[in-house]
């Protein structure tokens, strides 16, 4: 029998979706793996758990939200484990991505031990998973980590709102090593290893975690009003028709901002000063227990 360590965060998502450990323990059972529990006690826990748990097991699983998962896969870089996933917190963005949407799907991915290499991106030295975001998309980030657990995905709509009003538009400098230099205000930017982010937007609907590639959402400055009537847009992936969003790809990229500005790493927000940043991909360089990829429908 193969075993598995089962990465638990109690705290990720509200209680109604949130999964716990004995159901994933059996549902891992049932798949065919022995499994250890270990649970998280606080942020940086996942990824040293991971770790640790790499090199006592063939499949490290994470049981939490996109920052479980993140920290869990930083954690088995440079392991030779595979990640497997078992949704339970308020986005699920990575694991959507993946073609899976449930506890159950995860644990009957991993039942097939099938893995799939995908890429990984980094914000400097910060490695991410599913996606960065800056300006008004980070602000929304900043604003759901401190809204109410039991909104669930709802806090991502209230922590829009609220950042949309207090937005301002933030001068930045882009160099693409496919594209040359982009250069002005910018609203809302979203680098995406995978197609969605913020528990259900579509803002970079055609990326591919497995093409050696970043997708780049940069939004020029605009009003409130267009804001707003262009997030909606977002989450079918229409919004790619405004001429004002522009929707490169590259392996790697620097930006340079003018202001301070807000930045998420795989949800997980902070603020930085002015100054000099560099984005780029390691193609492959994690393996995932997951089912073939799903077609697109977005354009």
């Amino acid at each position: 029998m193969d075993s598995t360590a089962l990465i638990f965060n109690p705290a990720a998502g509200s209680s109604r979706r949130r999964c716990s450990a004995d159901r994933a323990a059996r549902l891992l059972s049932d798949a065919g793996f022995s499994v250890e529990l270990l649970v998280t006690g606080g942020p940086g826990d996942a990824a040293a758990l991971a770790a640790r748990a790499a090199e006592r097991h063939p499949v490290v699983a994470a049981i939490g939200g996109d920052g479980t998962v993140s920290e869990v896969a930083r954690g088995l870089l440079g392991t030779r484990a595979s990640l497997a996933l078992l949704p339970g917190g308020s986005g699920n963005d990575f694991a959507w991505g993946m073609g899976i949407d449930t506890p159950e799907q995860g644990a009957a991915a991993a039942a097939r031990r099938m893995p799939r290499r995908v890429d990984v991106g980094f914000f400097d030295d910060t490695p991410f998973v599913n996606s960065v975001g800056l300006l008004l998309s980070a602000e929304v980030s900043l604003r759901a980590a401190s809204a109410p657990r039991f909104l669930s995905g709802a806090r991502y709509l209230a922590a829009a709102a609220g950042g949309l009003l207090s937005h301002r538009p933030t001068r930045a400098r882009w160099r693409l090593d496919r594209g040359g230099v982009l250069d002005g205000d910018w609203a809302l930017i979203e680098v995406g290893n995978g197609p969605r982010c913020g528990g259900g937007y579509l803002l970079t609907p055609r990326a591919d975690p497995a093409d050696g590639l970043l997708d780049f959402c940069l939004a020029r400055a605009m009003s409130r009003w267009d804001i707003l009537r262009l997030l909606p847009r977002s989450l079918s992936g229409s919004h790619l028709v405004d001429p004002r969003v522009l929707m490169p790809r590259a392996a790697a990229a620097e930006v340079e901002f003018f202001a301070p500005f807000a930045v998420h790493v795989d949800g997980e927000a902070r603020r930085l000063p002015a100054g000099a940043h560099v984005f780029r991909v390691e193609p492959g360089a994690l393996s995932v227990l997951a089912p073939p990829p799903r077609r697109r429908t977005t354009a």
